[in-house]
């Protein structure tokens, strides 16, 4: 998987002493960071293949390196969550970079680790264990974290290194063991609190969240996980969550048909859950999200949405719900447009041709000369002119496979390179029949298949979207919902969607960079012109959001 990180031969190990390699860690390219790591990632290569023995002085080298390369690892891995629109290859550098470092990392500590399981009394490395497994505990969850980014399963032999580990903290005794892992850690950690917001943090993996929100939460539970202890026995009032640390995966709901074994594990959510209660009760106060715990980039109201979904995901079943309508088997095939721009514009082409306004259907003049000479319009002016209207307007669509269907979604499976741009959040323009009108949908879910195929589901809106243009009509002293392209003409026009046939009809699908709340646009429509008033945000995605709007006369 990484071939590109390669080493010469010849090259001097950097990391043979502790000296040599604090030398070699000032020597990097200060300017450029992603160059630096990747000289970080080829020296942990070597260091892992060098079949040296497991020793006090290179245990020293790694926990040095990893403690001392951890703020450019944090650069790269913000520099990865606040570029979501950056391109594929970009994208995967960028990512395959942040990864196998700590897929390095952690294969380093694991050694040691075995290394010393295999021969305790004979180890001089013992009083670095404590702290050596909890940085390995972090290290699984923050790959297993990578990988839900890219809606990837967590293989079966990952988790169960994971709960491995954690044997170790508990046959050892100390799991609970308070300390500091690195020293830009802000709070002390232990075993279990590195183990339980790995599980925490798995029934989030499922493909449902974006990599930024998967972040968020997980930052989230760097304060929180201390709400939630692993205990050995059962009590069946506290625990809905268990883990069979002698199977590979992740936190499961404890079912009727479950049996109970000595190699569970279980978690009582129910005071993460009044804590989750009592912080939004408190943001509703005016509590500053900081304060919470809740970090910088907490932001209203979206945040509500995501503590609602994080909730949800860590109630008891009998509380939660995941699907309104069940999906029935489906075959043939939809058509798909995605992006706001690209729906509109298809929107707006298909609006003019069955309206018989557009240019191409209008008589040429060969077609004019061809009533004239023969009374009718021939076969071979025809097919020109439709080639050349067919050149002027486009009209193309992606083909999707069905896979399932319901009334409010639907199921596909693609394959990987059919689905590269494919992310929660996405805006479609879905349709089963070129007979019949357009649905807009929103990708909620992606679920990595075997043989590289991806299961997308896609939420639908049963109203029909009706293209509409808004221009601005005042300057509103609201700040943009998105500060970036926010340098737009004032008086620029442009399109968006609403759905007069909805119950809740004052819905409108609009360009995020032109939110802001109270901000007043002129809207038309192909039969009437309405002044308007935007308000609270209900949906957004990658460059688009939906909000609710009142109207005036």
């Amino acid at each position: 998987m990484f071939g590109f990180f390669k080493r010469k031969k010849s090259e001097e190990d950097p990391l043979s002493d502790l000296k040599t390699v604090s030398r070699w860690m000032q020597e990097l390219p200060a300017g450029d960071i992603y160059t630096a790591q990747e000289q970080v990632v080829q020296s942990l290569i070597q260091f892992n293949h060098a079949g040296l023995p497991m020793s006090k002085d290179r245990l020293q080298v790694l926990m040095h390196l990893d403690n001392q390369a951890r703020e450019m690892q944090y650069s790269l891995c913000m520099q990865y969550l606040r570029n979501p629109r950056m391109s594929k290859v970009i994208e995967s550098r960028l990512w395959t970079a942040i990864h196998a470092f700590y897929w390095e990392v952690t294969r380093g500590y694991h050694s040691f680790l075995m290394d010393f399981v295999g021969n305790p009394g004979g180890s001089k490395i013992q009083p670095a264990i404590p702290q050596i497994t909890a940085r390995a505990l972090r290290g699984f969850a923050d790959i297993f974290k990578w990988r839900y980014f890219r809606y990837e399963k967590v293989e079966e032999k990952l988790w169960q290194r994971l709960h491995n580990l954690y044997r170790i903290a508990e046959f050892d005794g100390f799991q609970n063991t308070s300390m500091k892992l690195y020293a830009s850690d802000s709070l002390p950690s232990s075993c279990m609190r590195e183990y339980v917001q790995a599980l925490l943090l798995s029934p989030l993996g499922a493909g449902s969240m974006t990599p930024k929100q998967i972040e968020m939460v997980d930052s989230w539970l760097d304060n929180w996980a201390d709400k939630s202890q692993l205990e050995n026995t059962f009590d069946s009032d506290r625990h809905f969550f268990y883990i069979d640390q002698e199977r590979g995966h992740g936190l499961k709901r404890i079912r009727p048909t479950v049996e109970i074994q000595s190699s569970f594990r279980y978690i009582d959510i129910e005071p993460l859950q009044e804590h989750i209660k009592r912080t939004e009760f408190a943001l509703k106060s005016g509590a500053l999200p900081p304060s919470l715990g809740l970090g910088e980039e907490f932001r209203l109201p979206d945040g509500y949405d995501l503590l609602s979904h994080v909730a949800n995901e860590w109630a008891a079943t009998s509380e939660r719900e995941r699907r309104v309508d069940n999906r029935a088997p489906t075959d043939g095939r939809c058509e798909v447009v995605r992006d706001l721009g690209a729906i509109c514009k298809r929107l707006e082409t298909e609006l003019l041709i069955s309206s018989g306004n557009s240019p191409s259907q209008q008589l040429s003049m060969e077609e004019i000369l061809d009533i004239k000479l023969y009374g009718f319009v021939t076969e071979r002016t025809k097919s020109a002119a439709n080639q050349r209207s067919q050149g002027n307007r486009d009209l193309s669509a992606e083909q999707w496979p069905l896979l399932d269907r319901s009334n409010s979604g639907l199921g596909v499976m693609l394959r990987g390179e059919e689905s590269e741009w494919v992310k929660v959040g996405k805006l479609l323009a879905i349709r089963l029949d070129p007979t019949h009108a357009w649905q807009i949908g929103i990708i909620r879910r992606i679920t990595r298949m075997p043989d590289e195929m991806r299961k997308i589901g896609v939420q639908t809106l049963s109203s029909e979207p009706l293209l509409v243009q808004l221009e601005s009509h005042e300057i509103s002293a609201g700040l943009s919902y998105s500060v970036e392209h926010n340098n737009l003409a004032e008086n620029s026009t442009n399109q968006a969607l609403i759905f007069p046939n909805l119950q809740d009809s004052k819905l409108i699908i609009m360009e995020s960079a032109r939110y802001a709340h109270g901000r007043q646009f002129k809207m038309r429509s192909p039969t009437e012109v309405h002044h308007i008033r935007l308000e609270s945000v209900r949906d957004k995605g990658d460059g688009w959001l939906m909000t609710t709007y009142s109207q005036s006369a």
